[in-house]
């Protein structure tokens, strides 16, 4: 899920206890996260998904840029007040989350 290539990039100038944060908050932070948008979807509270999907694709995007598009897709259906294949969406940002998460812990061990 992970564009490797893409996230070295990215972070070729940080030091490797920054890239070691970065890493680290994102695997913390993304089950509440998800948890959060799960609730806004099931509770279809449109701003919740507006907002929550956005703040979400801001994380991804330097690291996935799929994971960061089904998360456009699933702030687009906030913004628009749509339900029409939300929870799918949703699912798929999920199952896309948890590869990226694996990925990243995999790729923690190229900065310790």
């Amino acid at each position: 899920m992970i564009n490797k290539e893409s996230f070295r990039e990215n972070f070729k100038y940080y030091d490797k206890s920054i890239v070691l944060q970065v890493i680290d908050i994102f695997l913390d932070e993304y089950p509440d996260r998800l948890r959060e948008l799960e609730k806004n979807v099931s509770e279809l509270d449109y701003p919740g998904i507006d907002n929550n999907a956005h703040s979400f694709k801001g994380v991804v995007a330097y690291m996935s840029s799929a994971l960061a598009e089904v998360a456009r897709k699933l702030e687009f259906m906030g913004k628009e007040q749509s339900n029409a294949g939300i929870h799918e969406t949703f699912e798929e940002l999920r199952a896309n989350a948890r590869l990226l998460a694996n990925d990243l812990k995999d790729m923690r061990t190229e900065y310790l």
